[in-house]
């Protein structure tokens, strides 16, 4: 079962990831594949957004405390890690 914690901690995250992803560029990325990172991070909930419905639905969305942002997938961190080395050459 998910929580509200849970819950609101993968939003922010997901935020977070669509933010890497277009900073990419369409250099490393599919033209298409920032077009919607873009276009989904258009109409993404803010953290005000978040923190709003934690004020109305608790049991749905928990807070928005400061998490611990790191990307455990390794695949995408290292896709990120690889373009950042590539960008200091």
């Amino acid at each position: 079962m998910t929580t509200p914690y849970q819950r609101t901690r993968s939003l922010v995250l997901t935020k977070e990831f669509l933010h890497r992803l277009c900073s990419l560029g369409d250099d490393v990325l599919p033209l298409t594949m920032v077009t919607e990172a873009e276009a989904l991070l258009r109409h993404f909930p803010t953290l005000r957004d978040i923190e709003a419905a934690h004020k109305e639905l608790p049991e749905v969305f928990g807070p928005v405390p400061p998490f611990q942002r790191v990307i455990q997938n390794p695949e995408i961190l290292g896709i990120l890690d690889a373009t950042s080395q590539a960008g200091d050459r």
